[in-house]
């Protein structure tokens, strides 16, 4: 008796023994796992630090981008009116070489006409010379020989009055021609004058075009600068997308393995889920209205191979999340409606589809059988329904493998 007592309380002791390790074990456990979602969550904020600096930095070379493309348009919409400016001395130009050609040519017209006058005032002058030699020489003889050839008085007196028209005669060319010659030389000298003033324009005028083609030179090797800043700003925003990318990519991966740990910690606390450890997404109704796979689509617009179960339930019923995760998506869209992504780590994700209402956000960790929206008929909907599905690895799998 004493001996099967003795055997009895030397297996509790054992028994208490075993129970009090396992309890230490798995305190010890639960204690590691919070220590390492701690370091995780640590490791995301500094992530999430680090994308939001490079967003900015990426912001900061995109407004200086924008600033230089914008100094770059001016310079350009300025070299544009430069040009044009360029374009219209260039006709200027054109148009007083082709006036200054012209008054060169009347310039040598009225040359012409000024040296024909000058030797027919010559000509006249040699002739009225000769004329007055003649009469100087014959002197009383010319008058002698006037009233013995002459006829008569009447004679006498038209050869004296002829002799004197002579005279009136030359002195009259003589006015004409030295009157004539000086008209010339006026509109020669007027028509050199408007040559000169053309010459000084066309001066004036090229000047002009040069200092215009000096400022299109100057604007031009400011807007190749531009585009070098803008090409090298180009480099590092490509630079910080890239380190961008880096780092999202090392979020995802953070918070896959955040939301597994949350996953893991929410099937040891509770075990009311499925064979895979995961739970029925909406405790008002097990009422399945669509099947997983093919079926006529039950509203336009909606998809002829079913990804999911529908499940239909009262609206404003609570959907809960079927295992703990990381919400990734909480949105509207015109097909799902509202909706909310959860991912759980290893590659699987639960969808939760045409809620009416939703209770999370984007980043939060959710534990299993939290509520995180409710039962609605927003999107490609005939009546209130969750409809549920189950991704692995980027690919929808039938969710009663998971839930029953």
């Amino acid at each position: 008796m004493r001996a099967r007592l003795f055997r009895r309380c030397l297996s509790f002791l054992v028994l208490c023994a075993v129970l009090f390790g396992w309890t230490a074990a798995h305190t010890d456990v639960l204690a590691v796992e919070a220590a390492d979602t701690e370091d995780l969550e640590q490791q995301k904020k500094d992530t999430e630090d680090k994308i939001d600096s490079i967003k900015s930095s990426i912001d900061t070379v995109e407004s200086k981008i924008q600033d230089l493309e914008s100094s770059k348009s001016d310079l350009q919409t300025y070299i544009t009116q430069l040009d044009g400016q360029v374009n219209s001395l260039s006709v200027q130009i054109q148009n007083l070489e082709g006036q200054i050609e012209d008054k060169e040519e009347e310039i040598q017209v009225k040359t012409a006409e000024l040296e024909e006058a000058e030797a027919e005032a010559a000509d006249q002058y040699e002739m009225m010379k000769l004329r007055i030699r003649y009469t100087y020489e014959q002197g009383n003889e010319s008058f002698l020989v006037l009233l013995l050839e002459s006829k008569s008085l009447a004679d006498m007196i038209n050869r004296a009055e002829y002799a004197m028209q002579m005279t009136e005669y030359d002195r009259q060319m003589m006015e004409k021609l030295k009157e004539t010659q000086a008209q010339i030389e006026a509109q020669k000298e007027e028509l050199e004058q408007e040559k000169a003033e053309q010459e000084e324009m066309l001066d004036e005028v090229e000047e002009q075009k040069s200092a215009v083609n000096s400022a299109i030179n100057a604007k031009s090797q400011e807007i190749a600068s531009y585009q070098s800043q803008i090409q090298s700003a180009s480099g590092e925003q490509s630079e910080y997308e890239k380190q961008l990318a880096e780092q999202e990519k090392l979020l995802e991966q953070i918070e896959n393995q955040i939301a597994a740990a949350a996953a893991a910690a929410a099937s040891a606390d509770d075990g009311d889920g499925g064979a895979s450890g995961f739970l029925w997404p909406c405790p008002a109704s097990h009422r399945i209205t669509s099947s997983f796979g093919p079926r006529t689509a039950p509203v336009a617009g909606a998809s002829t191979y079913h990804k999911g179960i529908d499940i239909g339930a009262s609206s404003g019923s609570a959907i809960v999340a079927s295992a703990g995760g990381r919400v990734t998506t909480a949105t509207y869209s015109s097909s799902a409606g509202n909706y909310v992504v959860v991912s759980h780590g290893n590659g699987i994700s639960t969808v939760y589809m045409h809620a009416s209402a939703l209770y999370v956000s984007a980043g939060d960790v959710v534990s299993q059988g939290d509520t995180i929206a409710a039962v609605g008929s927003t999107g490609y909907s005939t009546g209130p329904h969750l409809h549920f599905g189950v991704i692995v690895n980027g690919s929808y799998v039938n969710p009663l493998n998971y839930v029953q």
